[in-house]
């Protein structure tokens, strides 16, 4: 014979069960990585310097960027922090790698290091980056401000300081389209810095 107990035990799970299909159980999250524009990536390459030894970073960024979800801006103060749409690993992670990936095929250089790993090459110049905004707002634009410098590989004195903005359109509401924005601006820097290293006298 069945107890009451167990029945009842067994309908709050079902009735549980139930409500969570139908009105609970949030999608799981989407996850977002920086990846070069379709095509080259910055464009055509500017040189071709297999000996040339770059090390890319370290990189300052904002705190309220420095999160696993994607941040956007709604009006001039207010951000919006995503939590269903977030980093595959981190905004900082990506911006190095997508630096020093574009950096490498714009100056024809597979020597290219990236913060913190040790170069096990001769460094002829270190690429310092301080991002002071990077966020958009989706269907409308994306906006970069990045401070960046080339220092001398030898002694660390800074041969280029710039600060670089970029205001990219968005294609769509979608974050993935977001996303996109958000790498060719990335990549628009990424050629002025290539072309300041290649203006610069071989060391």
């Amino acid at each position: 014979m069945t107890s009451r107990v167990p029945r009842a035990l067994q309908a709050a799970a079902l009735a549980t069960l139930l409500a969570a299909g139908c009105f609970g159980g949030s999608a799981p999250p989407e996850f977002f990585t920086l990846s070069p524009p379709p095509g080259a990536a910055a464009g055509p390459a500017l040189a071709s310097r297999p000996e040339l030894g770059l090390a890319v970073g370290p990189l300052e960024l904002p705190r309220y960027l420095d999160r696993p979800e994607l941040v956007t801006r709604d009006g001039s103060h207010r951000l919006v922090v995503a939590d269903a749409h977030r980093w595959g690993g981190s905004l900082r992670t990506d911006i190095l790698r997508l630096v020093a990936d574009d950096l490498g095929q714009l100056l024809g250089t597979a020597r290219v290091s990236i913060y913190p790993a040790e170069p096990r090459f001769p460094v002829a110049y270190r690429i310092l980056l301080d991002v002071r905004e990077f966020e958009g707002t989706p269907g409308e634009g994306v906006r970069l401000r990045l401070r960046w410098t080339v220092a001398s590989g030898v002694d660390g004195r800074a041969l280029a300081v710039e600060e670089s903005v970029i205001e990219q359109p968005i294609a769509s509401a979608s974050f993935e389209d977001l996303v996109a924005a958000e790498s060719a601006a990335l990549a628009s820097v990424n050629r002025r810095i290539a072309e300041r290293i290649a203006g610069l006298p071989v060391p």
